[in-house]
């Protein structure tokens, strides 16, 4: 769990990866309610935290969620219901701008939900949003512009031309068969249409072995084979197909006063910061990667350990963007090649970087029988970023003292 917008982690658990989705975000958001002790939160999550029980503990509460709705079980069949209604122009559909940006377009309404938390009914209210995104909607018929792509190409590879290890289809079932499952596996069944031909071939040979002659009987036999002539696109189809894309569906308890539909949506799509810490905590400087151990506590000591560290970073970040902010100035040298290149939003690995390029050393004089420590002086921009942290620059020069 982390703040948004600034991703500060507040807490988090270690689970064995063979764990159900569904039931761990509960006991989370019981920890992260402790943690901020107040009601009327946000929680905005994946589709993995959409179950109706974790929907319910959050409004039994008295807090809100945002999520998307998984394409799962009867909720697969709703999704679909609610976007076939806006493309075949039964719902109507506006549009969602951001300023001068165009987020997309979609529609909502509102349903009665209930369920049971601790035994106790509880009764709420859930806003149903229908937004298409045209950004993803491009992202998807790109993939579905491949997807068709590869199946007309396994298709055509289905019916070799004869030859030696080259299978060929006897009958008109087994090839059926096969470029229905070519279809299935791509998910384009309707959208191609394979058409193929009957080959007749008339073998003569000699009955038995040997050589023959002029009184040796003679066989005949016709050997049949079935070869795709073409495949076609059903563009109506695709085109249908492509109207669909694009589509999500998310749900909301928070009342329109407070997060409007177009709020919903730009608050969703900015919910980037607990991905950007899954990122940072796998890449460097953290590096969390796949562990060969013999214990399970091995792992998770070290997953909370780096857990620690990450929020450590996190902080950092947040402390320097928010004294950034106060003071309404940027800080320049923590791009390496522009020194003169600022930022309002410097990140945690940026400032670590920036004290581990000025290769600070501790150095230890000796003459005769004196001794002195010498210590590389802080830069303004250290000092700057020190403040910003609350951190008195005493705690470095100390180090030299310390070492006496």
């Amino acid at each position: 769990a982390a703040a948004e917008p600034s991703g500060h982690v507040i807490a988090c658990d270690v689970h064995a990866g063979q764990c159900a989705d569904d039931p761990l975000s509960t006991p989370l958001l019981q920890r992260v309610r402790g943690i901020v002790g107040r009601p009327g939160l946000l929680y905005a999550g994946d589709c993995k935290m959409a179950a109706l029980a974790t929907r319910a503990e959050i409004a039994a509460h008295h807090d809100f969620y945002l999520m998307p709705l998984p394409r799962t079980g009867e909720t697969a069949t709703q999704v679909e219901s609610w976007i076939t209604a806006i493309v075949e122009g039964v719902q109507e559909a506006t549009l969602l701008w951001d300023g001068e940006r165009m987020l997309g377009a979609g529609y909502e309404f509102e349903r009665p939900l209930r369920a049971l938390v601790d035994g106790a009914s509880v009764c709420w209210t859930e806003r149903v949003q229908v937004v298409r995104s045209p950004t993803l909607a491009q992202r998807q018929q790109a993939t579905l512009e491949k997807r068709l792509a590869v199946a007309e190409e396994e298709l055509r590879a289905l019916t070799p031309p004869p030859g030696r290890g080259k299978r060929q289809f006897r009958d008109a079932d087994t090839l059926q068969a096969a470029v229905t499952r070519v279809l299935e596996r791509h998910d384009v069944a309707g959208l191609l249409t394979a058409t193929w031909e009957r080959h007749e071939t008339t073998v003569t040979g000699y009955v038995g072995r040997g050589r023959g002659g002029p009184d040796r009987p003679i066989r005949t036999q016709v050997q049949v084979r079935y070869a795709l002539a073409g495949v076609q696109r059903n563009e109506e189809a695709i085109a249908a197909r492509r109207h669909r894309l694009g589509w999500r569906v998310q749900v909301t308890n928070a009342p329109a006063d407070r997060l409007s539909l177009v709020q919903a949506v730009r608050h969703y799509r900015g919910g980037w910061s607990l991905e950007r810490d899954f990122h940072l905590l796998k890449d460097l400087p953290l590096g969390l990667s796949p562990l060969f151990v013999w214990k399970a506590e091995q792992i998770i000591g070290l997953t909370r350990l780096l857990t620690l560290a990450l929020r450590l970073l996190t902080l950092l970040e947040m402390q320097v963007r928010r004294g950034l902010e106060q003071t309404q100035e940027a800080v320049a040298g923590l791009y390496e090649g522009a020194p003169t290149r600022t930022t309002e939003r410097p990140t945690g690995t940026r400032l670590l970087q920036a004290f581990a390029r000025a290769q600070l050393t501790l150095t230890h004089v000796r003459m005769r029988r004196s001794t002195g420590w010498y210590l590389t002086p802080l830069s303004p921009l250290h000092e700057r970023l020190l403040q910003h942290l609350h951190l008195p620059t005493s705690l470095y020069t100390a180090l030299a003292y310390n070492s006496s």
